[in-house]
């Protein structure tokens, strides 16, 4: 078995539950769904405002970069924004009918789009703070690089979040998942945070579920060293209870160890 498989019934049980939550959140009062960032139909992305002077988490959904939906990760909205937090759900577009450098790319066009139309979308274009899990964590990451190659990166991002994230792409040259992703000795090379890394100023929150497994903690302690080792501060965690899909709900569990840890870290960039 790789040490980057996972349980495909547990994550059908938990994103149906992410999915009816995420109906709901779609119908609060200050939803901004569907909002074209780019011309393809996933380059869309979801804004809850929580006013135009509040920190915003801008996520990223996981899926191995080839599934996944904004639309299954409206559910944090409400408790983020009961606590004056904007609350913004991408989509990007996904392998293999895309390339993983158009991943990234939209990643990027995703956050410069909301940090230019930030007046009209009631945000703070200069309290950014970016945050997935799994294939979302490495895009998240790749956006919080302090380098853009051939494009304006925004001077907005304060922090970064990366939740059972994949940090370092030469392993998956011998995984199943090269298979749609198509990678290089090159483009892993290239398309890995670690070798893009944040500004040394950058806070990072670093984490992962207790029952994570052995491949996914193993990056998450490498990156979170690369980070600490750059200069950055670092907060790495697990989540006792969690794993790599169970974790995702913690992102809108008030008190849960993600939800608390991502309030500290947030209050503190």
């Amino acid at each position: 078995m790789s040490g980057y498989d996972l349980d495909v019934a547990a994550a059908a049980a938990l994103q149906s539950s992410y999915e009816q939550w995420s109906a709901q959140a779609a119908g609060l009062p200050n939803a901004r769904l569907d909002l074209s960032y780019g011309p393809h139909p996933r380059q869309q992305l979801d804004v809850f405002s929580a006013g135009p002077e509040a920190p915003a988490i801008v996520f990223f959904h996981g899926g191995y970069w080839k599934a996944g939906s904004k639309d299954a990760r409206r559910f944090p909205a409400k408790p983020w924004n009961a606590l004056g937090v904007s609350w913004i759900a991408v989509n990007y577009r996904l392998t293999p009918d895309h390339e993983l450098a158009d991943c990234v790319a939209d990643t990027r066009a995703a956050v410069a789009w909301l940090a230019a139309h930030a007046d009209t979308l009631d945000l703070d274009p200069a309290n950014l703070h970016l945050a997935g899990n799994s294939a979302g964590a490495h895009l998240a990451a790749m956006a919080a690089a302090a380098e853009w190659a051939g494009a304006a990166r925004p001077t907005g991002i304060r922090s970064l979040c990366g939740i059972s994230g994949l940090f370092d792409l030469q392993p998956l040259l011998h995984e199943v998942a090269n298979a749609w992703l198509g990678l290089t000795e090159a483009s892993a090379r290239d398309l890995s945070p670690q070798n893009q890394m944040p500004p040394p100023t950058m806070p990072i929150l670093i984490g992962c579920g207790g029952a994570e497994t052995a491949e996914f903690k193993t990056q998450s302690n490498r990156y979170a060293d690369l980070c600490r080792m750059a200069g950055n501060t670092v907060d790495r965690f697990e989540s006792p209870d969690s794993d790599h899909f169970r974790i995702i709900g913690e992102f809108g569990s008030p008190g849960s160890p993600l939800f608390s840890r991502l309030q500290r870290h947030i209050a503190s960039s």
